[in-house]
């Protein structure tokens, strides 16, 4: 029984699937707060997790249904249901608007994959808000710091004019850990890719394949049984 836990916490690492297309629900948000933003879209939103279902059937890869994602869309709003949704690796994460490197797609899987749990599990609204606004912040500009301002106008292309002290702080904190990590070492996840003007791309959780599986569950065996002969010992 003490093995479950542990594999819990490596469930997320992911063997790329092959793209197909499915059918998702919106359920509603979770934790999030409203912020206001500027730059690419002036736009009020909601900023955090969004809760889906499957309809047609978990595709290959997939988390549980029901599941929870984070927007990489700014230019789009959500619909519900979403329909001819491909999954794809975020490997291949290009949506409208955002920076055009694999970096900056990279670094948005470094942020999901880091702190999504834990801000999941919290169900602290503004942990998931400054895990959104840094995953914004990477995708549509330099991915440095979250911009602040009223004024700044069209010299950044992502802004925030409105949000919570302890969002902003959290979307702080998230960034300045990522630029001091090998965020290319990140596994990916999956990209929930929507055509443009048809709702909104999401990314969300993996599962690896059973042979994965077997090898995490193999090596912590290993680590429990060491364990329990120091604790004899």
């Amino acid at each position: 029984m003490r093995l479950i836990r542990p594999l819990a916490l490596l469930i997320f690492v992911f063997v790329p699937a092959a793209a197909n297309a499915a059918t998702i629900d919106f359920l509603g948000l979770r934790n999030a707060e409203v912020v206001t933003l500027a730059g690419v879209r002036s736009v009020r939103a909601w900023a955090g997790e969004m809760q889906w279902s499957w309809l047609d059937g978990k595709p290959a890869g997939a988390t549980n249904d029901p599941f929870y994602s984070y927007c990489v869309d700014l230019l789009n709003d959500e619909r519900d249901p979403q329909y001819d949704v491909a999954v794809r690796s975020t490997d291949l994460l290009k949506t409208d608007g955002m920076n055009p490197t694999q970096a900056a797609a990279q670094k948005a899987v470094w942020l999901f994959d880091t702190y999504a749990t834990a801000a999941h599990e919290s169900n602290y609204g503004y942990l998931a808000a400054g895990l959104q606004l840094a995953i914004w912040e990477v995708l549509y500009d330099d991915g440095k710091t979250v911009k602040f301002d009223t004024t700044i106008g069209a010299a950044n292309r992502f802004y925030v004019t409105q949000a919570s002290t302890l969002a902003l702080a959290a979307a702080e904190s998230y960034l300045a850990n990522l630029n001091g990590t090998n965020y290319m070492a990140a596994p990916s996840a999956l990209w929930l890719d929507v055509a443009s003007g048809k709702g909104q791309d999401q990314i969300t959780r993996t599962v690896p394949e059973p042979t994965t599986l077997l090898l995490l569950a193999t090596g912590w065996a290993g680590i429990e049984v060491r364990r329990r002969k120091r604790s004899q010992a």
